[in-house]
């Protein structure tokens, strides 16, 4: 039967080996939670660094299907006097595009067969950007029609829609998206790809800083059962007083003399307590029952060694009657922060 008993006996909450598997029990979440935010910045790096094929394939083609959507806008203006944003977005294409780069890039893509009417469809563009420069809409319209801009255009839409990547992006670009090229305000997938991780990585940062704070909110706030008797000053006044429980921030308080919410009261521990400034507001009363929160905030160490008295049981108090020497004061090794 000891046996028996010593096996499914509960460990004393002093045994190190029992605090030291709580320790490493509390910290396992945090140290789960660092390794996942690790492994999601390396994910995200390596997703950065490996630009998609279809974009290295056809990046020169998004550039020119960009120049033939923007070149359209720009001529519905001049025709209809809608949509002057055309205007701008065409000259900022045409002046961020450098004409070497895209003629390399043609010959890269395989698009030579472009190079000749990609070159004709800019300069006519950019002539007609120079009279409505200097002129008006209405004239740059007219020098449209004489230099036959639509046919052009449309000629160079269809040489166009022969290339490789039309069919790869025939939804993406036939449905009017203008590309991924940020001088006219459009966002890429990559983009859009890296803004949507980066805001997961933002949201498992905040929760795993919020899950920290919790956590060391809980711990500073958990209540050690004390029992120790004091003096309290209240109002210049001293009165007998029993200190409950305790915890990094606050305490609950048992008095004769029950001050108002919001009052300041002050505790002198006896000789044989680790002495300690423990001076606090009145947060809430209920009877001879207190709490206050402390003015500045204990230490760990603190609260385990107020934690760790006891005040005097009756029999030890008899047995001083009867002579007996018997501290006011026991430690008490049990509780365990």
């Amino acid at each position: 039967m000891v046996k028996i008993h010593l096996l499914f006996r509960r460990p004393a909450s002093s045994d190190p080996d029992l605090r030291k598997g709580r320790r490493t029990a509390h910290r396992r979440p945090s140290c789960v939670w660092g390794v996942s935010l690790f492994a999601l910045v390396i994910v995200t790096a390596l997703f950065l660094s490996v630009e998609p094929l279809a974009a290295r394939e056809c990046r020169v083609f998004n550039k020119l299907m960009t120049l033939t959507l923007a070149s359209e806008d720009m001529l519905g203006y001049l025709r209809t006097g809608r949509n002057s944003r055309a205007v701008q977005e065409l000259e900022r294409f045409l002046s961020n595009t450098s004409k070497t780069e895209l003629q390399r890039g043609m010959q890269r893509e395989n698009l030579r067969e472009l190079s000749k009417a990609t070159n004709n469809l800019i300069a006519q563009q950019r002539s007609l950007l120079r009279v409505l420069s200097i002129k008006d809409r209405r004239t740059a319209e007219r020098t449209s029609v004489k230099l036959f801009a639509r046919e052009t255009l449309a000629a160079y839409r269809r040489e166009l829609a022969r290339m490789p990547c039309q069919n790869a992006h025939k939804k993406e670009n036939m449905g009017g998206n203008l590309g991924a090229l940020p001088a006219l305000g459009q966002i890429s997938s990559t983009t859009a790809a890296v803004g949507s991780l980066g805001l997961v990585a933002l949201g498992a940062l905040c929760f795993i800083l919020f899950e920290r704070r919790m956590t060391t909110l809980k711990r500073r706030r958990k209540r050690h059962t004390c029992n120790l008797d004091c003096h309290l000053l209240y109002a210049e006044e001293e009165a007998d007083a029993t200190l409950l429980d305790i915890s990094q921030e606050g305490a609950k308080i048992k008095s004769d003399i029950v001050g108002a919410v919001g009052e300041m009261i002050s505790l002198n521990l006896p000789k044989d307590v680790p002495q300690v400034d423990l001076s606090g507001q009145i947060q809430w009363c209920n009877a001879n029952y207190f709490g206050i929160q402390f003015k500045d905030r204990l230490s760990k160490d603190i609260v385990r060694q107020l934690a760790g008295f006891r005040r005097a049981s009756s029999s030890a108090k008899r047995g001083i009657a009867r002579g007996d020497r018997s501290p006011d004061l026991e430690p008490n090794s049990a509780v365990s922060g």
